[in-house]
């Protein structure tokens, strides 16, 4: 799916931004209304919400964009991503479900020896918008003390289960000091697919600023593997999995560099604090 067509699915789902757990369209209120109601909207501790950063994609002049799996880690999965990543010298950010990462500490180990980046993708991958405030924010709390007990670092990063940003997810990612992590370009087709219509896709869709979003996991069908959704899923993610090398190959022959989410941030022009897709 392109990044029009993706960022119009999700503002069509969009109703606003409130405290009750509607869902923030960050493009409907326009920048300059995001970093000015922001924080007027929630109390408390959540005060500083409008100094985070929501980011589907970064302005920058720069030939780079962003990488990133969610899911993981994966013992079938995240391993092979990373030796593909390591042939071509690629770091990206991994958006680490809390679960997973209890389970398998040896390869958060190895994330963070490749030098890759550890975003916050919950602690169950449990739909937020069917959460309470109080169980959203067990959710990312527990994500993120499972991340920082494995691997000793506080992700900067929290990506939504399904991209779905509800105001109590907002709430809960500022008290925790998470910028939110959303993408501007997928694995493209949809079911399952060929290696070579995803590859071809990210080889010609992936531009300057994207953020990319992939897989490493299968989400909620890590809790049971067996069931259609799940087998679906993991064909889904062999069919990403095999089309990564020729993606990235076909993105790096147009010149652009693949890198963490953080480091597309620090080459952003422009002189908002909020990076968006919006208008592209």
């Amino acid at each position: 799916m392109d990044r029009r067509r993706f960022l119009g699915r999700t503002m069509a789902s969009v109703a606003g931004l409130t405290a009750s757990g509607t869902v923030l369209g960050a493009c409907q209120l326009g920048r300059e209304a995001w970093e000015r109601n922001g924080s007027a909207l929630f109390d408390g501790p959540s005060r500083d919400l409008g100094r985070r950063q929501l980011i589907w994609s970064v302005p920058t002049a720069e030939p780079l964009a962003a990488l990133t799996f969610d899911d993981g880690p994966d013992p079938e999965l995240t391993p092979r991503v990373l030796a593909v990543l390591a042939r071509y010298g690629v770091r990206a950010t991994f958006n680490v479900m809390g679960y997973n990462a209890a389970r398998h500490r040896d390869l958060m180990r190895a994330l963070v020896d490749g030098g890759h980046e550890l975003g916050n993708h919950t602690w169950t991958h449990q739909d937020l918008a069917f959460q309470s405030p109080a169980a959203t924010y067990r959710q990312l709390d527990r994500g993120l003390a499972a991340i920082e007990g494995t691997a000793g670092i506080r992700p900067r990063f929290f990506r939504p289960p399904r991209g779905e940003v509800t105001g109590a997810a907002l709430q809960a990612a500022a008290r925790l000091g998470h910028d939110i992590l959303l993408w501007s370009v997928t694995r493209g087709p949809a079911g399952v697919s060929t290696p070579g219509m995803v590859a071809d896709h990210l080889a010609a869709a992936v531009a300057p600023g994207d953020v990319v979003g992939l897989h490493d996991g299968i989400g909620r069908g890590t809790f049971d593997r067996g069931g259609v959704q799940a087998r679906f899923l993991q064909a889904r993610r062999q069919v990403e999995l095999a089309a990564l090398p020729a993606a990235i190959e076909g993105i790096l022959a147009r010149n652009l560099e693949l890198v963490t989410a953080s480091a597309l941030l620090d080459a952003r022009t422009g002189r908002l604090g909020t990076a968006d897709g919006c208008g592209r």
